[in-house]
């Protein structure tokens, strides 16, 4: 056998053996459905996002017209953007196990404030 034969074995051993990182499942993490009222501002509602959050980050659901962003901190608290078109909404609350709650404020063509309340789907 040539060298170059143990040196390649070698390195695909350490290799296979090399663990792969997991996202740990969080408290948080599923399906949410999140619906938004408005208390002040041009705009109307109230509005629905779906939302789905792995590893303490926040998406949007797949089929969503907006793009949801975020982080969820071991304790629920929640920070993140929902952004369609123009738009840019920023979002902050917190969460339980099964539900949440919090403001929202809208940056864009229209400016607008309100509050969110979410709820577990999966």
């Amino acid at each position: 056998m040539s060298p170059h034969w143990k040196i390649s074995a070698l390195a695909m051993a350490i290799a296979c053996a090399t663990p792969v990182p997991v996202v740990a499942r969080g408290k948080f993490d599923g399906r949410w459905s999140v619906s938004a009222t408005v208390d002040d501002g041009g705009c109307t509602g109230p509005y629905r996002y779906p939302i789905v959050i792995r590893g303490g980050i926040v998406d949007d659901a797949s089929g969503s017209e907006a793009d949801a962003s975020g982080r969820v901190g071991k304790n629920g608290r929640l920070v993140g953007s929902i952004k369609s078109g123009l738009a840019s909404i920023a979002v902050e609350g917190r969460l339980r196990s099964s539900d949440g709650s919090g403001r929202w404020d809208l940056a864009g063509p229209i400016s607008c404030s309100g509050r969110w309340t979410a709820s577990k789907s999966g």
